[in-house]
């Protein structure tokens, strides 16, 4: 599939006026499950996949060398599989230098979750959003966390509420750790948690935010209201 497939020019100018933004290179883990033919190229049976693959693809072409991606599979490569615990694909991991999941998405990035994807790129690259310092000021005050933000690709508030999560994860260097998960590629994963609605976001597998908040609204939830109030509407 063509650039051209799936994006319009005036669409992959943007992007590639974002991508140069990235500070330190990013590469990201993909899962997929591919099966490699005997003439080398890669056979993928999940739809959403071959999707997810063709857009880190592209994004990969216009990043003039900031983004890659490395694509794993669950058929051939069964060790990193069982490391991250991979069980949903497509997955894509934001992986530190040791090696540490920070973020999973358990969503194809497309729709209106593509500009936030592009933000939680930007962000994991060193780009410092203004209340960066503030969520660093906390962290001693919030306790080893997960996340999960269940979302849709037509939802209208995720976009705002996503990039919230996915930094607070960046920052605090995966003490906080981020997935992302599309409902309609996973509803067994949304019944489970009862979800109704998106943004819907799960808090250490017990407390839920229904709807969109901002930062200073999750600095108090992971705080416990024990938020120190200077310079964080700065």
């Amino acid at each position: 599939m063509g650039d051209e497939m799936l994006f319009s020019e005036n669409e992959l100018k943007n992007i590639k006026n974002e991508l140069s933004k990235l500070k330190d290179k990013v590469v990201l883990k993909l899962f997929t499950d591919f099966k490699t033919q005997k003439d080398g190229t890669k056979k993928r049976m999940c739809m959403a996949c071959e999707g997810t693959h063709d857009l880190l693809k592209t994004l990969s072409e216009l990043s003039d060398g900031k983004l890659d991606h490395e694509e794993l599979s669950t058929e051939e490569n069964k060790e990193e599989t069982e490391h991250y615990n991979v069980n949903r694909i497509p997955a894509i991991l934001f992986v530190d230098e040791n090696g540490k999941e920070i973020i999973r998405y358990s969503a194809n990035p497309s729709g209106s979750e593509f500009v936030p994807f592009l933000n939680s790129i930007q962000y994991f690259s060193g780009v410092r959003p203004y209340y960066t310092d503030q969520i660093q000021s906390h962290l001693k005050k919030i306790a080893k966390s997960n996340m999960k933000i269940f979302i849709t690709p037509t939802c209208p508030y995720c976009p705002a509420t996503v990039p919230v999560v996915t930094l607070f994860a960046i920052v605090s260097k995966g003490k906080i750790t981020a997935e992302v998960i599309d409902v309609n590629l996973n509803p067994d994963i949304a019944k489970k948690y009862q979800i109704q609605g998106v943004p819907h976001t799960v808090v250490n597998e017990k407390e839920h935010i229904y709807g969109m908040f901002s930062p200073q609204d999750l600095l108090d939830k992971l705080t416990k209201g024990q938020r120190d109030f200077g310079g964080m509407y700065a």
